[in-house]
């Protein structure tokens, strides 16, 4: 049965392989190629099963892609407490061990320097969430304009009334965007300044209406500081529905550059 490899991660050799986890295929086969320093984890999988036609092709069975993403951060997790780890994207292919090796041997140099810059740190989220309905009342406060209009619809007849109110309803989505990358922004520079870490911004228009959040990069020792910064956050903004959600350790994917695409050679 032809195979490709499916790669999970790269790290030093002598990196110790978990002793049990489900593997991406559903098998226990976790095995790994080295060269030099370094080292990469990997599934030998059918060819067949994850070519590119059947991936895309099954790019809509959320069934599927949920047991990939599963199996796929399941080895992730267990090869995180063996040290440290570049984690790949999901569908991180290779044609042989021999590509896979000439692939760690041309990236030695940029690879064992980003294996230093993770060295004992994790990657953790601090989500931003607003409260739809005290967002709304918190934002004419925040905004002058909005704060005169609402002032004018309360001592407006009803018909004028009615047609601030649809007026007030336009401006508060526009203005809303604004004052959540100023939120984010207040944010951000709160988490730079008490962590001096590595930060990543990304808003709700990046996420596709997910809320936005920060995902920082921290020493395994400061989990702790973080959680005293999202309780001093929650503090400070609740009052205007702006909470904090925090959620971590995951392997530093926002860190460790973009995924290997798959390799013909």
């Amino acid at each position: 049965m032809p195979e490709v490899l499916y790669v999970y991660a790269i790290g030093r050799a002598g990196h110790s392989l978990p002793e049990r986890v489900q593997a991406i295929d559903g098998s226990d086969r976790l095995e790994s190629v080295t060269a030099d320093e370094l080292a990469a984890f990997f599934t030998s999988v059918d060819d067949v099963d994850f070519s590119q036609g059947v991936i895309d092709a099954r790019a809509k069975d959320v069934e599927w892609l949920g047991s990939i993403g599963f199996r796929h951060q399941s080895v992730m997790n267990a090869l995180m407490h063996g040290g440290t780890i570049i984690p790949l994207r999901a569908f991180t292919l290779f044609a042989s061990e021999q590509s896979l090796r000439r692939h760690l041997e041309t990236e030695r140099a940029r690879l064992a320097k980003l294996l230093d810059r993770l060295d004992g740190k994790q990657e953790w989220t601090l989500r931003i969430e607003f409260d739809p309905q005290r967002w709304s009342e918190a934002l004419e406060r925040r905004v002058d304009s909005l704060r005169a209009l609402s002032e004018e619809i309360a001592g407006a007849a009803a018909g004028k009334a009615f047609l601030l109110r649809k007026k007030l309803d336009d401006a508060k989505k526009f203005a809303s965007r604004e004052a959540e990358q100023q939120v984010m922004s207040e944010v951000e520079r709160e988490v730079l300044a008490t962590l001096a870490c590595d930060a990543v911004a990304e808003t709700r228009q990046q996420r596709s209406g997910a809320f936005p959040q920060i995902n920082v990069l921290i020493e395994r020792d400061e989990e702790a500081r973080l959680e005293t910064l999202r309780e001093a956050l929650t503090r400070r903004y609740v009052a205007e529905g702006v909470t904090f959600a925090l959620t971590g350790p995951w392997p530093p994917y926002t860190f460790a550059g973009k995924g290997e695409e798959k390799d013909e050679g």
